[in-house]
């Protein structure tokens, strides 16, 4: 997995994240909405115990505390906007 903030200010942030097929994240949880811009690629994202699958084009909305877990069926890039700033990210 590769994270690069782009922009955190204000009550934003914005993350540019690259993930290889065959990727599948923890179960994660957090305060902060975010939403996610597929720019490439293709995966499952299961969102509250629903499997949702992206590719490029797709957004995906995940309101403030709602389990969620990605796992990567084609490598893809991945836009994702946080707020407020998820400062947990800031610290990796």
């Amino acid at each position: 997995m590769k994270r690069n903030i782009l922009v955190a200010e204000g009550s934003i942030m914005l993350v540019k994240v690259e993930l290889p097929e065959g990727f599948q994240g923890e179960l994660d949880q957090h305060v902060e909405e975010q939403v996610s811009y597929i720019e490439t690629g293709k995966l499952e994202f299961t969102l509250d115990g629903k499997v949702n699958v992206l590719s490029t084009g797709d957004t995906l909305f995940m309101p403030s505390n709602v389990p969620h877990q990605v796992k990567v069926i084609e490598a893809c890039t991945i836009i994702d906007v946080f707020t407020p700033i998820r400062s947990s990210l800031l610290k990796n």
